[in-house]
């Protein structure tokens, strides 16, 4: 009887955790809005993955006269291949 109230605790308390860890996700904030159109300057950089060979022409980016940071694709960064430097 011991046996089957502490695996009733022991599965009480598991989910008790798991449903805190999906609370605390769904409370993140949101992604960042989007940027102030004036703050961006025309580029034309063309990217690509190195993972899966898909490509990305980016057209606009915020900052001044740096590159900006790549996107990602497939969890890595993409590999800046032509365009403006």
């Amino acid at each position: 009887m011991w046996v089957r109230v502490l695996i009733a605790l022991f599965a009480a308390v598991v989910l008790y955790l798991i449903a805190v860890r999906l609370v605390r996700g769904m409370m993140r904030p949101g992604p960042p809005d989007e940027p102030d159109p004036e703050t961006l300057r025309p580029v034309d950089y063309d990217y690509r993955c190195g993972v899966c060979g898909a490509e990305v022409t980016m057209t606009s980016a915020p900052g001044d006269d740096e590159v900006p940071d790549p996107p990602r694709h497939c969890k890595e960064d993409m590999s800046l291949v032509g365009g403006t430097r």
